[in-house]
Formats: C-alpha cells, sequence, structure tokens
C-alpha cells in the first residue's frame, strides 16, 4: 500500500506513514479498466428499471409526423386563402379602375382632403372612361384654376366649347381667366363666334366704343381745329405721325381740339381707352390743309366819273383787313386801312385794294379800279 499523502510504500500494520505521517487508509490500488467496467455495469443498471423507454419511440415519431402534416395543411390553407385575396382584390380593382362612378367618388374625397394631384389623376381616369364628358373637365378645370395653372384650364375651357358652343358657364371662366391673366385680346378673340345675346353681354365690360373726330376728313383752305370725343367718358390718345395711338406713343388728347394751323397733310388716328387698360379700335381721319390766298375785295360803286361827291364801299370775307391806295401804287399792311365808306376825292384817281387773311397772312391780288371826281 502507499500513502496517500505522499505516496510512499506503506508497511504492512502501520497505521501513520512513516515519511509524512499522515493516516494510512486501507484501501486498494486504483484501475482504470475496473472504472469503466463499474461504469458499464451501472448504465445496464438503469436499461433493466426502465424497459418501456424503448417501446415508446415509435409513438414520439408517429407524433411528430401528424404535426408535420398539420402543418403543412396550414400552409396550404394560408397560401390558398392568400392566392384568394389576392384574386378578389385584383377583380375589385379591376373593377374600379373602370367605374366611372367609383372615379369621380375618389376624386372628390381627395378633393375634401386637398390632394389635388391625386384628384386629378381620378379625373384623368373618369375622362378616359367618358371622352365627351362636360362636368369632369369643369371640375379638373377648376383645380387647375386653384392652383394657377391657367393654361391647363384654359386648354379645358376650350373643349368644352368644342363639345358645346352655347356653355355659358366656360366663357364666364375663360374671360375671367384671361382678366386675370391681362390677356384682354384673347378676350375680345373670344367674342368673334359668339351669336347668342346672354354670351355676348359678358363682353361689355370688355368692350370700348371708338371715338368721334369732328371734322371728318377733307381738304379745307383754312385753320382747322380737329375736336375728339368719347361718348363714355374714356382717355383719349391720339398721333397725328400715322403711328398707333396708345399710351406709350399716343398723346393724350388735349382740351381744346387738336388746331392744324398750317398747310399740309395730316393723318390722325385716334383711340379710347377704359380703366382697364383696353383699347378701343383706331378711327383715322386724313385732313389735307391748303390756304388760298382772299378773293378779290368787291369795290361799290366799281370806278366811274362824278360830279357831285361820292363814296366807295370795299367788301370782303370774314377775317380779312382791307388796305388801299389812291395814286395807284401797290397797297401794303403800311397803306391806309379800311374800316368805313371812302369820299372819292376831287380829281383823276386809280383806287388800289387788296385783302390780306388775319389768321393766314394770305394776301389777295391787287384790285384797281379809275375814279374821276369833278364838281359842277
Amino acid at each position: 500500500m502507499k500513502c496517500a499523502k505522499c505516496g510512499a510504500e506503506l508497511k504492512k500494520g502501520c497505521l501513520y506513514c512513516s515519511v509524512c505521517g499522515h493516516e494510512a487508509q486501507i484501501v486498494s490500488d486504483y484501475n482504470v479498466l475496473e472504472d469503466d467496467y463499474l461504469r458499464s455495469l451501472l448504465k445496464d443498471g438503469e436499461s433493466a428499471k426502465n424497459p418501456q423507454k424503448t417501446e415508446v419511440e415509435p409513438k414520439k415519431n408517429k407524433k411528430k409526423k401528424n404535426n408535420h402534416l398539420l402543418l403543412i395543411l396550414c400552409c396550404c390553407f394560408i397560401v390558398t386563402g392568400a392566392a384568394v385575396g389576392v384574386a378578389v382584390k385584383l377583380y375589385i380593382d379591376n373593377k374600379n379602375a373602370n367605374s366611372y362612378d367609383y372615379q369621380i367618388e375618389m376624386a372628390e374625397k381627395e378633393l375634401v382632403d386637398h390632394n389635388y394631384e391625386n384628384a386629378l389623376q381620378y379625373y384623368k381616369t373618369a375622362l378616359a372612361l367618358q371622352p365627351d364628358d362636360i362636368k369632369v373637365r369643369e371640375a379638373m378645370a377648376e383645380v387647375y384654376t386653384s392652383q394657377k395653372e391657367y393654361d391647363s384650364a384654359l386648354v379645358l375651357y376650350m373643349e368644352i366649347l368644342q363639345l358645346d358652343k352655347t356653355n355659358k358657364e366656360a366663357y364666364q371662366h375663360l374671360i375671367s381667366i384671361y382678366d386675370e391673366m391681362g390677356d384682354y385680346d384673347n378676350i375680345l378673340s373670344l367674342k368673334e363666334d359668339v351669336t347668342d345675346a346672354d354670351i355676348l353681354a359678358l363682353f361689355d365690360d370688355y368692350e370700348v366704343g371708338e371715338p368721334i373726330i369732328s371734322p371728318l376728313s377733307g381738304q379745307y383752305d383754312d385753320y382747322i381745329t380737329v375736336v375728339i370725343y368719347s361718348i363714355a367718358g374714356n382717355d383719349i390718345y391720339y398721333t397725328t405721325d400715322g403711328t398707333v395711338p396708345d399710351k406709350e406713343n399716343g398723346i393724350p388728347y388735349p382740351q381744346g381740339g387738336i388746331p392744324l394751323n398750317h398747310t399740309g397733310n395730316f393723318e390722325i388716328n385716334a383711340v379710347c381707352c377704359n380703366e382697364k387698360g383696353i383699347y378701343s379700335d383706331i378711327v383715322t381721319e386724313e385732313y389735307q390743309i391748303q390756304f388760298k390766298k382772299p378773293d378779290l375785295p368787291s369795290v361799290s360803286p366799281d370806278g366811274g366819273v362824278f360830279s357831285e361827291e361820292t363814296t366807295v364801299t370795299i367788301t370782303q370775307q370774314k377775317e380779312c383787313t382791307i388796305y388801299y391806295t389812291w395814286d395807284s401804287t401797290d397797297p401794303t399792311t403800311e397803306s391806309a386801312v379800311y374800316t368805313e365808306p371812302i369820299v372819292v376825292p376831287e380829281g383823276d384817281y386809280v383806287l388800289s385794294v387788296m385783302a390780306v387773311n388775319n389768321k393766314t397772312g394770305l394776301v389777295s391780288d391787287i384790285y384797281r379800279v379809275n375814279f374821276g371826281y369833278h364838281p359842277q
């Protein structure tokens, strides 16, 4: 035997180790094979105590197989249900996609939530289902107008007029949009094909009456003053050089008229302009001012020899001053001015008379006549 503490050989019969003094334990030497054999015996003993354990195994396997089958069936049901759900959804989606009423209903719901783009998509689908629908176009145009997408709204309202030429509401909306854009020319162009009296009345605020010009075109031998007026009291602009009159190029019409006080050819173009800045059509009048010299003065009596005192009366057209001489010389503006009948001087004389137009300065030819006064 050996000491359990130091491993020294113990003498038979010794109770303590002679080397380390540790109490001796009487235990046989350790054998690994004996240990393995012992474990084997213990395992066999366990198997003998539980003989049913090996018999239950087949039942567990059968139960597992049943669970697997149930799982497979459940998966099949789930997949089948999902497929049916997808099929139903596709059917419903397809049905809705081809339903005009559904598209309108969804568009109106989107409008309530202010989802304008979504609403327009539904309206477009509805329009594809019913291409000639006016109400859908009106609804879309209202959405575009609210978003200030005027070009898109204009297209839709014009399409409405193509479908219904007497649609008053479409005209109203078009006029309103063009007014917002300041495009008055297009407002007036809308009127060209209109014959309905109620629709024509929509354009009243956008039509400006033409100016009235007096006198009318013609040839004139004297100064004239051209007068222009507007019945509605609108502003008036004019030009005299043939250009288009407007606020930029035209001349504001002055009180008192436009004087044409020299010879020449004149072309007056005039327009009226209202508060919106809309112009009337242009009115044109042409004038030719060609002054002529005054006619010869009229002398009475027209010359002669007299034995008694005689007076001479000279007449001429208005706006002329008469000048005269008795000594055969040509009268000038420095000569005597005729204001009342003149007495024929005693002797033989030549009365020379001329007239000067006070406005134009033109001078008439000289009229000469012989007088003799020889009292007895």
